[in-house]
């Protein structure tokens, strides 16, 4: 049995490791550290959840004792800590922003210095798309819940070169996409719906594009990113894409999709025409639906991408890394038999 440490335990992603490792037949949460909740019981501050954990400040000792390490953290606090815990005989998964990009970029897109004192690379993992590198490595960083929809969506006509014109990307999140001390507040909010950040410059475009630009062969450039946060859901994220490209058909365009991802456990392909794409499907669930359109005449791209931000698009995503890293089957703790 694997002993798993999780920093920033009491954050909702925190929260969700804890709920979903606690089914994985092969890994145990040792040490759910917490700065401001030690000594509290994980089902005092989210009473849905059962666990009889107790919350403990953190002590590199009882990391040591550990063979995996998941970070929480929010973006800047990860790479205080993480640099110094690298080790070969150690897997750590950081949920934050701090090692998606490099710190040039990261200057670029969150405006401050990265503080590491040694620049550890990681393994960026978007468990479809990089499953090899991720299975060879010791430090990943697991993608952003947007990224996590936008990337999945274009992958595949990125990975054929497909050359993809003005993107656009408009999101829709449960209002825990926006931390537990705010989810708090918009739930008082009743049915609300608003846009956030700058929609030219959110720090999560040079995720997506640097990314995209490793998965294909040439850079990516989003037209624009307009994220919105709906106050009377919970949990999911819907991305719709538009671009302009040059393809056969809506069919051939469907093909690509499914054979892609034909061998991949969590993503479903279907034809946006005549389907209704449910939000609820994926709740609770570490699945990524997309949908698909095209129109011959406009030649206009049309991508749904459905996931649920706190599972594909974090603590789920990042026990399928944890699984491939470890030998172990992708699946395992997180799909029922």
């Amino acid at each position: 049995m694997m002993k798993v440490a999780i920093i920033g335990a009491s954050s909702l992603t925190g929260n969700k490791l804890i709920e979903i490792l606690a089914k994985h037949p092969k890994a145990d949460v040792a040490f759910a550290f917490s700065k401001n909740y030690a000594g509290q019981n994980v089902s005092s501050l989210y009473p849905e959840n059962e666990s009889d954990i107790t919350y403990v400040s953190f002590d590199e000792d009882k990391i040591a004792q550990c063979d995996v390490i998941f970070s929480c953290l929010p973006h800047g606090k990860s790479m205080l800590i993480l640099p110094t815990l690298t080790s070969p005989e150690k897997l750590i998964i950081d949920l934050g922003a701090d090692f998606r990009i490099p710190a040039d970029v990261f200057k670029k897109w969150y405006d401050e210095e990265h503080k590491a004192k040694k620049q550890t690379p990681a393994t960026y993992g978007l468990s479809e798309i990089f499953a090899g590198e991720i299975k060879e490595s010791k430090f990943i960083a697991n993608p952003g819940c947007y990224p996590t929809t936008v990337l999945l969506a274009l992958a595949p006509l990125l990975k054929q070169n497909i050359e993809l014109k003005n993107i656009g990307v408009y999101s829709l999140s449960g209002r825990s996409g926006a931390g537990r001390d705010n989810a708090k507040q918009y739930a008082t909010e009743g049915e609300n719906v608003f846009s956030y950040k700058d929609p030219y410059n959110h720090q999560h475009i040079g995720e997506m594009e640097y990314v995209g630009s490793m998965i294909g062969a040439g850079p990516l450039k989003l037209y624009y990113f307009s994220p919105h946060v709906v106050t009377n859901i919970y949990q999911g994220m819907h991305t719709t894409l538009t671009a302009s490209c040059e393809l056969e058909s809506a069919q051939s365009l469907l093909s690509i999709y499914e054979s892609f991802y034909s061998e991949q456990p969590f993503v479903s392909v279907k034809k946006v025409s005549g389907q209704k794409l449910n939000l609820n499907s994926v709740v609770n669930k570490n699945d990524c639906l997309i949908g698909l359109d095209y129109d011959k005449v406009t030649k206009r791209l049309y991508i749904i991408s459905i996931i649920d931000n706190l599972v594909k698009g974090a603590s789920g995503q990042a026990i399928q890394n944890m699984n491939l890293a470890l030998g172990f089957e992708q699946t395992l703790g997180l799909k029922e038999d």
